[in-house]
C-alpha cells in the first residue's frame, strides 16, 4: 500500500508540473482579450486613437513659431503620440497594490514601448470595490501599429496578460513634423 501512495503522489506531481508547463505556455502565445483579470483586479481597454500634437511648424501659421528644441515632451521627429484608455476595477473586499503607469506597456511582434505618460498619476493601490480610469500615452512610429499584431500588455506581480488595443475605426494619425 505505500508504494501505491508514491506512485500515486508521483504522477499526481507530473500532472502538476505538467499543466503548469502547458498554462504557462499558452499565457504567453495567448491571444489579446478585450479584458484581463489578475489578483481581483479586472483591466479593459476602452479606447484608443491618436492624438492630435498641435505645432504648426508652417511658415504661414499664425503667432510665434516654435522651434522644436523649445517643446520638450513633444513626440520624436516621425513618431506620433497614441492616447490608450484603460479602467481597472478591484472586484474584492481589500486593498490591491496597482500601479498603471509600470504595469502597462505596448508590445508589437519584436518591440516595446513603455508609456511616455499617463493620467494615472502615482497610484501605488486600489481601494476595494473601487475602479480607476486613466490614458496611457505612447510615442511610436505610426507603421509600428499596421505592420504587425499589436497589444498591451499588462504585467501585474507575476502575471502577465496581452489586453487588445480597439483601433478599429480610428483614423491615421495626424500629420506630425517637427521641420518647418
Amino acid at each position: 500500500m505505500p508504494r501505491m501512495r508514491v506512485v500515486l503522489v508521483v504522477v499526481a506531481a507530473l500532472a502538476v508540473a505538467a499543466v503548469g508547463v502547458v498554462g504557462l505556455g499558452a499565457s504567453q502565445d495567448a491571444p489579446a482579450a478585450r479584458q484581463a483579470d489578475v489578483d481581483s483586479l479586472n483591466a479593459r481597454i476602452t479606447s484608443a486613437g491618436w492624438t492630435s500634437m498641435d505645432h504648426d511648424m508652417s511658415s504661414d501659421a499664425p503667432g510665434y513659431q516654435m522651434p522644436p528644441a523649445m517643446m520638450p515632451g513633444m513626440p520624436e521627429n516621425g513618431d506620433q503620440r497614441l492616447a490608450v484608455a484603460v479602467t481597472v476595477v478591484n472586484t474584492s473586499g481589500e486593498t490591491k497594490p496597482l500601479r498603471p503607469g509600470e504595469e502597462f506597456a505596448l508590445h508589437t511582434d519584436g518591440r516595446r514601448w513603455a508609456p511616455h505618460s499617463n493620467t494615472f498619476g502615482d497610484l501605488p493601490r486600489l481601494a476595494p470595490r473601487n475602479a480607476v480610469r486613466g490614458i496611457l500615452f505612447f510615442d511610436l512610429p505610426p507603421a509600428e501599429l499596421t505592420g504587425s499584431p499589436a497589444w498591451i500588455e499588462w504585467t501585474h506581480g507575476d502575471t502577465a496578460n496581452r489586453l487588445t488595443i480597439p483601433m478599429d475605426g480610428v483614423s491615421a494619425p495626424p500629420n506630425h513634423s517637427h521641420n518647418p
